[in-house]
């Protein structure tokens, strides 16, 4: 049973995906699509190949500018200009049937690849990711990612530390 990532399209089921979180359900049933078509982010589901239209998890990639860097951690904003090109990691879930499996990691290291293969390309200095709460949080740290001093729920992961591990 092979399990990939793919671009979210149309013959994905996104109106049977339960996360357990409604937001999260309904951003994928009504707005990654209109996103997409927009060029305002760009989202990515895992699926199996034995059901290739049935989504596991999905995440969403977008274009970040931090302004001002003093919201960064002092170690990371004395490197850089005022504006910081990044990414961010905007949403991130698992359908409830395929929780505690680790397809939430796996999930978060592709994005984090792809992140960086684009930072590669054309630029950018961090992955940014915006956590919907503490847990979700301490899941990112885990892999990394640093709180802000003033938001501890969003975190950074500077592209260099990306490209080393």
């Amino acid at each position: 049973m092979g399990r990939y990532v793919a671009p979210l399209d149309q013959t994905h089921d996104v109106k049977n995906f339960d996360c357990g979180t409604d937001k999260l359900n309904r951003w994928l049933q009504t707005i990654a699509s209109q996103h997409q078509a927009k060029g305002l982010s760009k989202t990515f589901v895992l699926v199996d190949d034995n059901a290739p239209t049935v989504i596991i998890g999905f995440y969403a990639l977008a274009i970040r500018r931090m302004t001002p860097r003093e919201t960064l951690p002092a170690e990371l904003a004395r490197k850089f200009p005022s504006d910081i090109p990044g990414y961010t990691l905007a949403r991130l879930a698992i359908a409830n049937r395929s929780t505690g499996k680790g397809f939430g990691a796996d999930l978060l290291v592709d994005a984090m690849y792809r992140a960086k293969q684009v930072s590669d390309q054309v630029g950018g200095a961090f992955l940014f990711v915006d956590a919907k709460d503490q847990t979700a949080a301490n899941f990112y740290s885990h892999f990394g990612f640093i709180p802000l001093p003033d938001d501890p729920l969003t975190l950074v992961m500077p592209m260099s530390t990306i490209r080393d591990g």
